[in-house]
């Protein structure tokens, strides 16, 4: 096969390492006399050639319309925002960093690729990243050498003690800037031999406060000051879009067809890949009993690989270890059944710190804890119907429930879209999709599974609250003594097997709630048998204007009709042990539905 027959998705470098630059030389002015690209031997063919087509989307006009990605306003498409997320500037000079090709770029060449006006804007942005020079060209060196420079011993900078260990003054730990990890003395000890006394005395050796050792993905602290173990994310964007149309459609098939959901999960994706370092106050819960729908697909062998060594595959051992270390440098964390049955109520504070928390305790063997930012965002799964509780009013996350398994002919066009670059395409996908207004902290919408999982989550006295103020009872949301309503709850506990409450508790908890308040004192009433007592009462929020509860009179013919409602939606108030006075009808003029 000739260098022809092939179309290239490689950078220049890569075509110039595996072709040659006479291809190089072909793609360029094919590119300058504004012709198709030729087709380079040894590339996949397209995917009209070779992959399978797709199922019919669950919803073909909420996959149309979550697709097309959003058009850049400057030059090749370039924007502001996205000069800003992938590059950084070289400390002490004039280039740029790509941090999607790890290369250093001089100014000159910089701008001929951006454009001038908006290459001289990013310059002058105050808060525009940073990196250090030494970290840039050792970025540089390692992307084009993979990992031969750290593995095989290579003469430099990773070989040179005095670069490679750094001590974290105010602990007991010392960094390797050559494997990028934190390491206790003991380690370096066993590295070094008789050579760590000669590092640990020598004036050469490099100290830093512990403190200035950071994970900062935002890239804005001082490269003069710290060292930043973020080095950027790994993969390099592939704009054909051809590659990614299977996982694009996953989306769409995951959410059910959805469409609000459709949209607010692909930005939800989107949002820290254009915002590197992003902590999104929000979190996706995808759980089914469905096998098979594709979950994992998506959200694990697609989505890990984009963040590489920033990204997380959690289970329960290490979300319930006192060790931490897993936590350190993430930026999205896949968490599988990481909750038992007979846990689930012990680990919801857990889930819920690491999903809002700005900062995280990281605890390690043989090192001192330190403390960190948050930057992970989380996503969990689950084959659980109830994997964990969550609240009526916790709109932390986006809750889905695939309902098909996902069909043979998807399952075979997104393997090949994986096989063969797709997930560079993806990558490129969700780095121009349109975010609209969607930030930090916008909420997910309301879904069916969500609302199941708010269902299945309430207490006995909750469930029973909602139906009560819904009108499932039979009996009106309206001004009740506190003894009756606990009487009505007795009985319905005892037709539905529910574990029941005192009155004290179960008054307590009817109080949370905004639109049922606990009288401030007693309030007298008359009975059937024109008996006056006095009782406390709860007063709903839409309790009559009208109603004066000055008058006994008036009061006590609003706990009759109250009464007499639940006797005729089929309750027994008449055996309800603190229903005083009360006069039951007689049951033939019993009316309505039994509860």
């Amino acid at each position: 096969m000739t260098a022809k027959q092939e179309s290239s998705s490689l950078d220049w470098n890569d075509l110039h390492v595996e072709f040659g630059l006479d291809v190089v030389r072909e793609q360029l002015l094919a590119a300058a006399a504004n012709e198709p690209p030729v087709r380079t031997a040894g590339l996949p063919g397209t995917p009209v050639d070779e992959a399978p087509d797709l199922p019919p989307a669950p919803s073909e006009a909420a996959a149309g319309e979550a697709a097309p990605p959003s058009e850049g306003s400057g030059e090749n498409g370039w924007t502001l925002d996205k000069i800003r997320v992938r590059f950084a500037l070289v400390e002490g000079t004039t280039s740029a960093f790509d941090l999607y090709r790890k290369a250093i770029i001089k100014k000159a060449a910089f701008l001929a690729m951006v454009g001038k006006a908006l290459g001289n804007e990013w310059y002058d942005l105050p808060d525009k990243k940073g990196i250090d020079h030494d970290h840039a060209r050792q970025f540089e060196a390692d992307a084009k050498l993979g990992k031969r420079m750290r593995q095989g011993g290579e003469k430099g900078v990773t070989s040179d003690p005095y670069w490679r260990y750094v001590y974290l003054d105010g602990s007991q730990d010392i960094y390797d800037r050559k494997l990028r990890q934190r390491l206790p003395a003991a380690a370096v000890k066993l590295a070094l031999g008789d050579a760590f006394s000669t590092w640990q005395n020598s004036e050469k050796r490099w100290t830093i406060p512990a403190a200035n050792l950071v994970f900062d993905p935002r890239m804005t602290e001082s490269p003069k000051d710290t060292i930043n173990t973020f080095e950027g994310l790994p993969l390099t964007p592939n704009p054909d879009m051809d590659k990614c149309q299977g996982i694009v459609w996953l989306i769409s098939f995951l959410c059910n067809g959805q469409k609000d959901a459709i949209e607010w999960l692909t930005r939800w994706l989107a949002y820290p890949l254009q915002n590197v370092g992003a902590k999104l106050d929000t979190a996706v819960l995808m759980h089914s009993t469905m096998e098979g729908s594709g979950k994992s697909l998506l959200f694990g062998d697609i989505m890990r690989p984009i963040y590489g060594e920033y990204g997380a595959t959690v289970g329960q051992v290490q979300l319930e270890s006192s060790w931490s270390q897993w936590q350190s440098s993430k930026l999205y964390g896949l968490f599988e059944e990481v909750v038992s049955r007979d846990q689930r109520y012990n680990q919801t504070g857990k889930i819920k710190h690491m999903i809002t928390g700005k900062t995280v305790r990281i605890e390690s063997k043989f090192m001192n804890g330190w403390e960190e930012a948050n930057y992970m965002n989380a996503v969990f799964l689950s084959n659980e119907i109830l994997p964990w509780p969550i609240g009526e009013n916790d709109r932390r996350m986006l809750v889905l429930w695939p309902e098909q398994t996902l069909p043979v002919k998807a399952q075979k066009r997104i393997g090949w879209e994986i096989a063969n670059g797709g997930i560079e395409a993806f990558y490129q996908y969700l780095l121009d999709y349109d975010l609209g207004d969607f930030d930090e902290r916008t909420r997910p919408p309301h879904t069916p599974a969500r609302q199941r999982l708010v269902e299945l989550s309430r207490a006995s006295w909750e469930t029973f609250y909602y139906q009560w103020k819904q009108g499932e009872l039979g009996v009106p949301f309206s001004l009740c003594r506190t003894q009756d309503i606990h009487g009505l709850y007795l009985e319905w506990c005892a037709r539905g097997k529910e574990h029941g409450l005192s009155e004290t508790k179960l008054s307590l908890f009817l109080s949370t709630k905004p639109d049922t308040f606990k009288s401030g004192g007693q309030i007298f009433w008359t009975d059937d048998f024109k008996n006056r007592r006095r009782s406390i009462f709860f007063v709903p929020s839409d309790t009559p204007s009208d109603l004066n509860l000055s008058s006994a009179a008036d009061v006590g013919q609003a706990v009759r009709e109250w009464r007499l409602a639940a006797w005729r939606a089929g309750w027994s108030p008449d055996k309800w042990e603190n229903c005083l006075g009360f006069n039951a009808p007689l049951a033939s003029e019993r009316g309505g539905d039994n509860g």
